[in-house]
């Protein structure tokens, strides 16, 4: 069964299918009273969930909450055996904590939501159960899944438990004879959770691991920049992925006057990693909500429009951005560069020994005003810490960044440095050139970048954003 098909049928509100299942059920369909019917769908839809035999990964929303926790999707992987019991096995468990706010000793508190970030599992009974059509029920108490509904659980709001606000007894919208997918329907919620078969030989909390380890590496809660969402002509920005629940608004808008949350749960099917939405989004005539990772592109490519896709931000107007906000590119001698500039890099920095002094790092900043440059960072002969800053001029060409050294002057020494050691002229010429900026890691995470020169790609170094 096809991504398109996924789509198509979580869209659906259906119970019939078990009904019409079998091929040669037809000439007797009604020829059974309902019960009996009702009977026949159950035996059909609970052979379905056991003919994955290393089960499902669910993706699970307690509700249509748009904060935190109940809004925000849960991974839950679940094993259902013949025996009718069913493992269940997360990773990630909300739960509230009375919080200590204002001043130390104030006594003020206040209902926060946390996460605990620990794999564990579970097993209690399943059954199909007939309600008006066939209905999912974890009838006996599952620690991880009724974790989501126990109304012992304390909530924000009251002093009563509400828990979470999941359910457990969910409607089978779709389950197709193929077992290639599952979508289930809360049954008091009414969220849609969909079930995607899990392959024979994969470990459960390796499965966590590498899902979790994804989603931090594309998502990282440190990346300094926002992720670029591109729905064919309409552009978005989208910021605080990392949580799960990110914000997405037009990319020229306010972040607060267009707020918008955006649930998403990533899961991985083969070697290949899928983001899809709680909500489907519609852009024109096109309608959205599962993306694949795309390697080679590093984009999260949408699975039915290609040209619908999720990037990371613009590298070169990232790097001269970063600096107007006061940040600074630095790079010293570990620093990853290519063999052309660590030889020059080396030579600068043995000069500097040759006069006792000794070279710490080069670094793209700004002035005390706010005028960018690069600032060569070092100890002098009495192993005093000093600087020197040179004006450059950063020119964004649209995906390229041309440096211009503005001319230098006496005042503050800047010459009288450069001439004292000759090998920094010929650094600052291949400083001072046109670059095409390209990602280290990730294009989601630009904490580091790699700076390619267009004259020659041989010459390339990396700086590290602080």
């Amino acid at each position: 069964m096809t991504m398109k098909k996924i789509i198509f049928f979580s869209l659906i509100i259906s119970t019939a299918l078990g009904f019409t299942a079998c091929s040669g059920e037809e000439d007797d369909l009604f020829d059974a009273s309902a019960a009996e019917r009702l009977n026949a769908a159950a035996s059909v839809y609970s052979a379905r969930l056991m003919a994955q035999p290393n089960g499902w990964a669910m993706q699970l929303y307690p509700t249509y909450d748009n904060e935190a926790p109940n809004g925000k999707g849960y991974l839950l992987l679940t094993r259902f055996k013949k025996d009718y019991t069913v493992d269940v096995c997360g990773y990630v468990w909300p739960y509230w904590q009375e919080d200590q706010v204002g001043a130390a000793g104030s006594g003020e508190t206040e209902w926060r939501a946390h996460y605990r970030n620990e794999y564990s599992e579970s097993t209690a009974a399943w059954e199909i159960i007939t309600d008006n059509g066939p209905v999912l029920s974890f009838n006996d108490y599952n620690t991880n899944m009724h974790y989501f509904s126990d109304p012992d659980f304390r909530s924000a709001d009251t002093e009563h438990g509400t828990g979470f606000g999941g359910d457990y007894e969910f409607i089978i919208v779709d389950a197709p004879e193929d077992a290639s997918y599952m979508m289930l329907k809360g049954k008091k919620r009414g969220t849609y959770n969909l079930l995607t078969p899990i392959e024979v030989g994969v470990v459960y909390e390796e499965y966590m691991a590498d899902v979790t380890n994804f989603h931090s590496w594309l998502f990282a809660e440190n990346a300094p920049t926002f992720n670029v969402v591109h729905f064919g002509d309409s552009i978005y920005k989208m910021e605080n992925a990392h949580d799960g629940l990110p914000n997405i608004y037009p990319y020229d808008g306010d972040a607060i006057a267009n707020e918008s949350f955006n649930p998403f749960l990533i899961t991985k099917r083969g070697n290949d990693y899928y983001l899809r939405f709680r909500d489907a989004r519609t852009v024109g005539n096109v309608t959205v909500q599962d993306f694949i990772y795309n390697k080679e592109r590093d984009i999260l490519e949408s699975v039915e429009h290609p040209d619908f896709f999720i990037g990371g931000d613009t590298i070169a107007r990232f790097f001269v951005d970063a600096m107007q906000q006061n940040k600074v590119w630095s790079m010293g001698r570990g620093s990853d560069m290519s063999e052309s500039m660590a030889s020059l890099y080396s030579n600068m920095s043995t000069e500097f020994k040759s006069k006792k002094y000794t070279l710490s790092s080069v670094s793209f900043s700004n002035d005390p005003n706010g005028v960018p440059g690069l600032r060569v960072t070092y100890k002098n002969s009495s192993n005093k810490a000093a600087s020197m800053f040179y004006y450059i001029n950063f020119v964004r060409n649209g995906e390229t960044v041309s440096l211009e050294m503005q001319p230098l002057e006496d005042e503050g020494g800047a010459k009288k440095l450069m001439d004292m050691f000759p090998t920094m002229n010929s650094f600052m010429s291949v400083v001072c050139r046109e670059f095409k900026g390209m990602a280290v890691d990730t294009q989601f995470n630009l904490s580091t970048i790699k700076l390619v020169s267009t004259a020659n790609d041989a010459d390339w170094f990396i700086f590290t954003l602080r």
